[in-house]
Order: C-alpha cells, then structure tokens, then sequence
C-alpha cells in the first residue's frame, strides 16, 4: 500500500526549526561558532607576526580581540534584527538577505580591510574573519520563519 487515502498529518522534519526559542538557541550557537572562529583566526595571526596594527591620525592603533569580538556579533545581530522584523511583513527580504550578507562581507574587506594599511598577515587574517561571517549568516537567516503564519497553524491533515 502507498498511503494514498490514509488520514496522516504532516509534520515538520525533525531537523528544522520551529519554535522561537529553538531559533534563538541556534542563532546563539551560530553566533558563538563565529566568535569563536574569528578569535582563532585572530590568534593564529598574531602567532604567525600579524600586528593587527593600523594608522588613524597618525597614531598606530592595534586591533585587539574585544574589537574583533564586537565586529563579529554586532553587524550580524543587527542584520539578523532587521530581517527578522521585516520578514514577518515581507517574507522576500529573507531571500534578499541571503545575497546582501556575503555581498557586504566581501565588499568590507575591499572597503575597510585594505585600504586601512594592514600588514599582509594581518590584513589575510582579518579578510578571513570577514568570509567567516558568510556561512554563520546564511545558517541563522535559515532558522528565520519564512512566512508569519508557519509557526500559527497546524500542519493540515491529508
């Protein structure tokens, strides 16, 4: 027998996420998978000479692991925000959001990474910290409802 004709109920798979606090607990793991990351990243470019240093009004200014802390989360968190509001009226700005977060990721290395002056350890290790926000951004825009009324009604029967 196929099923066909059979009172079944669909439901979720297993796999994905349904409710708000289940997203939340994934963005939070997301978030502290690219902190952690970053600060590898960071170490490991600092061991091999990076100075992390860079000019700003003719003072050397090191970039130190709380600022890569706050880099990281914040752009993310922000956006994340902004889709999430959004979505909920217009569930295409999550479509949107998975091409502008790399988009913007690689373009701030172009626009804030190297014209800053960095040393070539220094300024790879920082471009990597830029592409590791990619995956940890379309992972957490995955766990985002796709429309407002997913989470409100049961799955029909068939």
């Amino acid at each position: 027998m196929n099923g066909a004709g059979t009172d079944q109920t669909t439901t979720p798979s297993p796999g994905r996420v349904t409710t708000p606090a289940r997203r939340l607990a994934l963005i939070a793991a997301l978030l502290a998978g690219l902190l952690l990351t970053n600060l590898v990243i960071y170490a490991i470019g600092r061991a091999l000479g990076g100075a992390f240093t860079y000019q700003q009004n003719g003072a050397a200014v090191r970039v130190e692991p709380i600022a890569v802390t706050f880099m990281s989360l914040a752009p993310l968190v922000f956006g994340l925000g902004v889709v999430a509001a959004l979505s909920r009226k217009w569930p295409a700005t999550i479509r949107v959001a998975r091409i502008v977060a790399p988009t913007l990721a690689v373009a701030t290395i172009a626009v804030m990474t190297i014209p800053a002056g960095f040393d070539t350890t220094s300024a790879v290790s920082l471009a990597a910290m830029h592409l590791a926000i990619i995956p940890a951004s379309l992972l957490a825009l995955n766990t985002l409802p796709r429309s407002p009324s997913r989470d409100t009604r049961p799955f029909p029967a068939r």
